[in-house]
């Protein structure tokens, strides 16, 4: 039977769009690096010479999966997650986050007369972006200083703008920094699907791994939930942050290292180890192997550069969630991660490395 989730080319979308393109959806060929529901398909639709992207609820896909949870819960799960992300996007584009991907209309798709089940299918169209950072890196060899560090100041901003309404990201990874260089938009971060706001709880907030298990900062692979929102949500952001300076530079993440390094026996089963070590435990451990692992990379670090943001990853990423952030902020009262700070070190090297690019 067709879903009709799947077979909505050529369908028109209110306010006069048309859908003339299917995305591969999370986990299929093409799209192994992308997560999000099994409960959403994604499209290109056209109007004139605009292009937007379409996510649209699978409502039918909910319907028909087998599984231990009631037809109740599984669509009380799907529209409850909808209704979240359309609040948060809605948070967004009220306090205009410029490095945030836009929310162009959201609305339903009217069900055929012809579906066995006639329900309308819910949607939210985004602007639609040029690429993103895994792409870009994957296909080219020439991507210089400045445009990595102008990527990196760019998500910074968009983490500060989110943390600004009590926001995290929660699933920051290269698929989900969208670049808009030809309408000269810079990068913003996508997909809010995986979002958390305090004092709003969504049913996501209790997994112990809302984003990519590939960058979870380590007290989420070993379960450990902090206490305050800081350190269980802002600075997971962080580390994502961390991780991605550290990707864009050398290719490797924290975790390729740790998964490579680290005995069986201090490695979670997230990390492909035994599962017999605990996170405080672990953690002297977990900090020399990272500092290792800084001092290992900064070889492919603009020299000039090098000091600096060897310091930054240091910093985001550091192993033990308590000391992670800026430590002048972390001794501020309150005590904060000082998101500014990030911001302020990679817009001075975005500027210092187009002045290096000259010489």
């Amino acid at each position: 039977m067709t879903n009709p989730a799947d077979n909505l080319i050529g369908i028109e979308i209110p306010g006069g769009w048309t859908v003339i393109e299917q995305l591969p959806r999370p986990g299929a060929a093409g799209a192994e690096e992308l997560t999000g529901s099994n409960f959403s398909a994604g499209y290109i639709a056209s109007k004139g010479s605009s292009r937007a992207f379409l996510k649209v609820i699978d409502i039918h896909g909910a319907i028909r999966q087998d599984g231990a949870s009631s037809l109740i819960e599984r669509l009380k799960n799907v529209t409850d997650s909808h209704t979240f992300e359309c609040a948060i996007l809605a948070i967004c584009d009220k306090a205009k986050m410029d490095k945030v991907v836009r929310i162009i209309q959201q609305g339903e798709i009217p069900a055929p007369i012809t579906d066995v089940f006639p329900v309308p299918l819910p949607f939210i169209m985004f602007e639609l972006a040029d690429g993103d950072v895994r792409k870009i890196i994957s296909k080219s060899n020439k991507i210089d200083d400045a445009w990595k560090f102008q990527v990196l100041h760019d998500i910074a901003v968009g983490l500060q703008q989110l943390h600004s309404q009590n926001i995290a990201h929660q699933d920051l990874k290269p698929s989900n920094v969208l670049l808009f260089d030809t309408q000269k938009k810079g990068a913003k971060l996508g997909d809010l699907g995986r979002a958390s706001r305090k004092g709003d709880a969504a049913k996501h907030d209790n997994l112990q791994i809302a984003g990519a298990i590939s960058y979870a900062p380590p007290e989420q692979i070993y379960g450990v939930t902090p206490e305050e929102w800081r350190d269980r949500r802002e600075s997971c952001d962080l580390y994502h942050l961390g991780a991605l300076a550290a990707f864009m530079f050398s290719g490797i993440t924290p975790t390729i290292h740790y998964v490579k390094t680290l005995s069986p026996e201090i490695r979670p089963p997230y990390w492909k180890g035994d599962g017999t070590c605990d996170y405080q435990t672990a953690l002297p451990v977990l900090t020399s192997s990272f500092t290792s692992f800084v001092d290992s990379i900064n070889l492919d670090f603009p020299t000039w550069a090098a000091a600096e943001l060897s310091q930054i990853i240091l910093n985001a990423c550091n192993p033990d969630y308590t000391k992670r952030g800026d430590p002048a902020a972390r001794q501020q009262v309150p005590r904060s991660l000082g998101i500014e700070a990030f911001v302020s070190r990679f817009d001075r090297l975005a500027k210092r490395a187009i002045i290096e690019t000259r010489k």
